[in-house]
């Protein structure tokens, strides 16, 4: 695209050739966008599948587990979830097929469901808007 040298700058833009080393903060910073990249995660049941959900079969030792790993999954800030090397948690995404299409029937459309797998006894699974976790279900087997 060419360059039309008729145009001028609105008045809040900072003037670059006169001061390379100064950027206007209107310009350089918006109160309008928000870092979810760097904030921790939070939990959501708001579409929690109860008939799903086989958190009441657990015993009393896995269920120290999960607990442990909820609180491990919400000290994790939402950039460093799907990356075990660095949050300690093993996610990964599931597809809508086989025994996981069950987990879908509420869960809106083109969306990454997650199964967080916490120490070999159990699974929780749901998926990320910004840095909420909406958990959709919570089991001991895998599907």
């Amino acid at each position: 695209m060419q360059e039309n040298s008729n145009q001028k700058l609105p008045s809040d833009v900072a003037d670059l050739k006169t001061e390379p080393t100064k950027i206007s903060p209107i310009v350089a910073v918006s109160d309008a966008i928000k870092d979810y990249e760097n904030k921790r995660v939070v939990f959501s049941f708001e579409v929690y599948n109860s008939t799903q959900c086989r958190i009441g079969s657990i015993d009393k030792t896995e269920a120290k587990k999960l607990t442990k790993e909820l609180k491990k999954v919400s000290t994790t800030l939402t950039k460093h979830l799907m990356h075990q090397h660095s949050s300690g948690i093993a996610c990964k995404a599931v597809n809508d097929s086989g025994n996981y299409s069950a987990l879908f029937a509420d869960v809106p459309e083109d969306t990454d469901l997650l199964e967080i797998d916490y120490s070999s006894a159990g699974r929780v699974f749901g998926y990320l808007v910004n840095n909420i976790f909406n958990i959709v279900a919570i089991g001991k087997e895998h599907r």
